[in-house]
This record gives C-alpha cells, sequence and structure tokens, in this order.
C-alpha cells in the first residue's frame, strides 16, 4: 500500500520552508530593505502568511504557497539591489492587499448585520442570569431581615425549607441558588480572619519554644530579670486560643439556632401541606 506522507511530517520540507522563511525575513531586516516604505509591512505580512499556511497538508496548495514566496524572495532581491520597478510591484502589492482585507471586512460586517442574532444557550443565559443575580446581591438590602427571625409564619406562596451548610465551619441556612454575594462575601471573610489567628498561632508557638530556651539560658547564667522572655508570648498565644474559641462557640450556638428554624421550617411546611389537602379535598367534594 502507498505511503502517505504528511508534507509538515518531513525534516526535508521543514528545513525548506524555514529556509525561505528565513531569507524572506532577512530582506526585511534594516540592513537589507534600508528605509524603505514596505519593510515593515513586509516584514509583518510574511509572517501572517506563514503562520497562515503552517497546516497546509494539500500538495498543490504547499506547491502554490512555495512558488509564492519564492517568487516574493526573488521580488525582495531585484528591490534590495535598486531596481525601482520591483520597489514599486511591491508598494503596489501590499496596497491591493490592504484593499482586500478593508473590503473582506466590510463585507463580513454586512453578512454580520444580516444574519440574525445567534439564540442564547440554556447554559449562557444562566450563566447571564447568575451574573445579575451577584450584582443585585452585591450589598445587603437595607430593609433585608434577619434570617434568625425566621420562620415566617405568613406567605403568599409554597414555603421554602431552608437547608443549614456548613462551610468549613460556618454555618448559614441557604435558601435557594445561587448564593448572594453578600453572603459569600461574610463567609469568606470569617474564614480568611479564623486561617489568619491559626496561623499565628501556630507562630507564636514556635516563637514559645525560642523563649524557653532564652528563659533557660537566663536561668543558667542566673539573670535577675524578673520579666521572662515566654511571658508575654503566653499571653500573646492564650489570647489567640481564646478567639479561636470564640469564634468557634459563636459559630456553634449560630447553627444551632439555624438548625432549630429548619425544625420550624419543616413543621410548618408539613402544617401547610396538610392543609392544602384538606382544601383540595373539599373543594372536588363540593364539584361533586
Amino acid at each position: 500500500m502507498h505511503k502517505v506522507l504528511v508534507p509538515r511530517g518531513s525534516g526535508v520540507h521543514r528545513f525548506a520552508c524555514l529556509s525561505l522563511y528565513r531569507a524572506l525575513l532577512r530582506r526585511c531586516s534594516p540592513a537589507a530593505a534600508g528605509d524603505a516604505p514596505w519593510r515593515d509591512e513586509t516584514k509583518f505580512l510574511v509572517k501572517q502568511r506563514f503562520r497562515r499556511y503552517t497546516r497546509l497538508q494539500s500538495p498543490s496548495q504547499i506547491a502554490n504557497a512555495l512558488k509564492a514566496g519564492y517568487e516574493a524572495l526573488d521580488l525582495l532581491d531585484r528591490a534590495h539591489k535598486g531596481n525601482q520597478r520591483a520597489s514599486l510591484k511591491i508598494t503596489s502589492i501590499l496596497s491591493q492587499a490592504k484593499s482586500f482585507r478593508e473590503q473582506y471586512a466590510a463585507q463580513q460586517r454586512r453578512i454580520a448585520e444580516l444574519m440574525p442574532p445567534k439564540p442564547v444557550s440554556p447554559r449562557q443565559a444562566r450563566k447571564e442570569v447568575t451574573i445579575r443575580f451577584e450584582q443585585e446581591t452585591s450589598r445587603k438590602h437595607p430593609e433585608a431581615l434577619s434570617i434568625l427571625s425566621r420562620p415566617r409564619l405568613t406567605l403568599s406562596g409554597k414555603r421554602k425549607i431552608p437547608v443549614l451548610v456548613n462551610a468549613r465551619g460556618v454555618p448559614f441556612l441557604r435558601i435557594k441558588k445561587p448564593q448572594p454575594r453578600n453572603l459569600s462575601g461574610v463567609i469568606r471573610s470569617k474564614l480568611e480572619k479564623r486561617w489568619n489567628r491559626i496561623v499565628a498561632r501556630d507562630r507564636l508557638k514556635v516563637e514559645l519554644l525560642f523563649a524557653k530556651d532564652e528563659d533557660a539560658w537566663d536561668h543558667l547564667t542566673r539573670a535577675t530579670e524578673q520579666a521572662t522572655w515566654s511571658e508575654e508570648i503566653k499571653l500573646a498565644l492564650d489570647n489567640v486560643y481564646e478567639k479561636i474559641r470564640g469564634t468557634d462557640r459563636q459559630n456553634r450556638e449560630l447553627a444551632e439556632s439555624m438548625w432549630s428554624i429548619v425544625l420550624e421550617e419543616r413543621e410548618l411546611a408539613k402544617k401547610e401541606d396538610e392543609k392544602r389537602q384538606l382544601e383540595r379535598l373539599a373543594m372536588q367534594d363540593k364539584a361533586t
């Protein structure tokens, strides 16, 4: 069976293309082109075309591209030697390419205007709704009630039972998704504060070891100082421990309060469901 050779997988082909590419760029350098007005634009055009033709696989297309490249190299050589006709031809080619790009861009704009707008996918629609909701909930509403004021005895629709969520030790009640942005900020702030205290605790533990060594040295040298090195560090460490324990205690109490709210909401939702069922049965009896 005839073996299919992919040109870009051939070392000889790659070497020939790279040699042509380097030769074209050298002809566009200041040393070769001097102050020619077409120098920078030609260099940009060479790079652009080589990037575009990198993945060509058709032998005829590759042959045409290489032929155009060698013709361009010959034209640049003649322009480098002072041939005015070659310089004018390069300028003409660049102006034609620029005009073609402008016409193509204008045509694409007209086509885009005539095409109907692309329908938004369900995923994109959900994403836009989420972004809009986060923007609306970036600040707490001034008339918003505390979550601990629940359960509400009267509602206009069906009662939604909140879910107690544990965010790495920080409890909160989730009514629905997506989550309000201000709530996410509060949770993040609490977690960062607790983590900073843990980092401070670990650092003070290490410093306490060094302080005990200093106290031991002072004891050996019979220093007369009453204050010890470890005294202040112990006080700071106890303070950090107390803050961590206090925060954990508050979170535990808050979680217990929220859990009682969930239980009350469940009980009310159950009663409301039973009431709706009785009303539905009563309406069916009237209809019959």
